[in-house]
């Protein structure tokens, strides 16, 4: 973690303008302290890019994102929809330095927020490998977007010293240790939020979502189960977790 920490100290030190990109289901939750401190310590332009506007709330979103333009500027959306990926362009030309040639630019963020979408628009083509697992994007690589701003693909942030929110990003659920409590707590704040599909998404009924083991009901609803038909939880678990990082899960968290 130290090397892929060192690596976005060297793309920071190294842009004029980092993007930072963050979940709209948890617009808040899913900014880096420590990203930002660094960015403004060594005097770089931050710009925050909500993404995954198709599969959060909106209107709730909107109040997020006046919340971050207090202190930063800050746009939504949709890298998946190409919604609104023409305004960062803008946005690195409004906040980057003036009279400058190459404008280079980073982009950052937690572990699936989905920078790699991000740069792929910019830059027209699949330069950096998409795939709904965190901690896919490869080594550095410079990518041009057009005559006057050069993309850098970074490794996604690791949060050292962070109180981490469970809706930061998860890891490969294949390779999560206690994953069943993880999730457990997750799907809970989840259920609770004020925009959800859970419901829907695993056929669940008012009474199912009152239960204080949501995910033994989940993995009997999906056939999940095992010897002596009780609920296979470990498998139910990362059920959740791959569908919360594919974005089948909708909600707002924050």
């Amino acid at each position: 973690m130290g090397v892929l920490w060192n690596r976005m100290m060297h793309a920071v030190k190294s842009s004029d303008v980092v993007l930072e990109v963050v979940d709209a289901r948890a617009p808040l939750s899913t900014r880096s302290e420590k990203l930002e401190k660094l960015v403004e310590k060594m005097g770089k332009e931050l710009v925050v890019i909500i993404n995954k506007i198709d599969i959060s709330d909106e209107k709730l979103v909107g109040e997020a994102h006046k919340e971050i333009m207090k202190t930063k500027p800050c746009i939504f959306i949709s890298a998946r929809q190409k919604q609104g990926i023409s305004h960062i362009k803008k946005m690195i030309n409004m906040h980057a330095p003036k009279n400058k040639g190459n404008i280079k630019v980073s982009v950052a963020g937690y572990p699936n927020t989905g920078k790699s979408s991000v740069i792929n628009y910019l830059s027209g083509r699949h330069a950096a490998g998409v795939a709904p697992v965190p901690g896919h994007t490869r080594g550095e690589q410079w990518i041009r977007v057009n005559s006057q701003i050069m993309l850098l693909d970074t490794p996604g942030v690791v949060p050292f010293g962070e109180n981490i929110d469970i809706t930061q990003g998860f890891g490969r659920p294949e390779k999560m240790k206690h994953i069943e409590d993880s999730t457990d707590e997750f799907i809970k704040t989840v259920a609770a939020a004020k925009y959800n599909n859970i419901k829907e998404l695993y056929k669940l009924t008012d009474e199912d979502l009152a239960r204080e083991d949501i995910i033994s009901v989940i993995a009997k609803k999906r056939g999940l189960v095992i010897k002596g038909g009780k609920p296979d939880l470990k498998r139910a678990a990362q059920t959740i977790i791959l569908d919360w990082n594919t974005g089948k899960i909708r909600a707002f968290v924050d």
